[in-house]
């Protein structure tokens, strides 16, 4: 591997952890090569990282002289393991709904780590026509049923609008989430963003979670599934949801549609976005 090879490694190898750094998160091998925005090989990053003066690999994760060790990275590994675990109950019932097509863990349990205070952020991809009684049922178990309190299904995407905007944060996080249901819905969020494998070369679709399916939904579940009724309800479901959210929202990434919602109400992108940039330009 020639010097400039290894010096384009090095240079992708920093931006990665430069990312990883606003969450305090360390990268392991596979991990990093996933991030990477440069096409190489496993053998190829341990090469660049021995060569490197400010790079070292410890316990199998890659540090940087330029950013300090976060010594809670082992107990945020276990809070992750543990609040999905807690939250697999209701993933189930989730896992059962025939209008459900797709289902995956996604933000920062997707990427092994959570906080004291973290909950499990779920993507949830309905079939046409379905969205807002299915965030009903999501948002109804998150309050009420007794595993519930972790879920936090803060994207519920028809699987005909299913495309992001072009963006290395929604790469990332479109690469690492971990799917747990696809009858359709988690193949075509990738069919629908083809530009996510140009901008992560390297990056490969997690392994599902298997999970069992569980039929524990409330009464008026029933009601919702009517053909007639049932539409007649996501269609005032929604008018009502979409002013109430619209109204209270302060957010330019919040997306409230007939076909979309997605409830980034604390601007996490654009606050990743920025904070990156300002990494960037004080490592340069």
């Amino acid at each position: 591997m020639n010097s400039t090879v290894v010096q384009e490694i090095v240079e992708a190898i920093d931006e990665v952890l430069a990312y990883s750094s606003i969450f305090d998160h360390h990268m392991e091998i596979d991990d990093l090569l996933r991030n990477l925005r440069v096409k190489s090989t496993r053998s190829d990053l341990l090469s660049a990282i021995s060569t490197s003066s400010h790079l070292r690999l410890e316990d199998g994760i890659v540090f940087s002289d330029k950013y300090p060790k976060n010594l809670n990275h082992t107990y945020s590994k276990e809070l992750a393991r543990k609040t999905l675990e807690e939250t697999k109950e209701v993933l189930s019932i989730l896992n059962s709904c025939q209008q459900i097509t797709g289902l995956a863990i996604t933000g920062s349990v997707a990427a092994g780590v959570n906080a004291e205070d973290g909950d499990v952020d779920v993507l949830i991809i309905t079939k046409p026509g379905w969205v807002w009684r299915i965030r009903a049922l999501a948002i109804y178990l998150s309050h009420k049923h007794p595993k519930g309190n972790l879920l936090c299904p803060n994207m519920v995407m028809s699987e005909d609008s299913l495309e992001f905007e072009k963006g290395i944060y929604s790469a990332r996080e479109m690469m690492q989430i971990i799917p747990i249901k696809d009858d359709g819905g988690i193949s075509e969020l990738y069919s629908k963003n083809p530009w996510t494998e140009e901008m992560l070369p390297n990056a490969r679709r997690k392994a599902a979670i298997t999970l069992e399916q569980k039929r524990q939904y409330p009464w008026w579940w029933r009601v919702m599934r009517l053909p007639l009724l049932g539409r007649i309800i996501e269609s005032w479901e929604a008018s009502r949801r979409i002013k109430q959210l619209t109204d209270s929202s302060e957010s330019k990434e919040a997306v409230y549609s007939k076909s979309v919602c997605r409830g980034h109400e604390n601007s996490h992108k654009s606050r990743i976005e920025a904070e990156y940039s300002n990494v960037i330009e004080a490592v340069s």
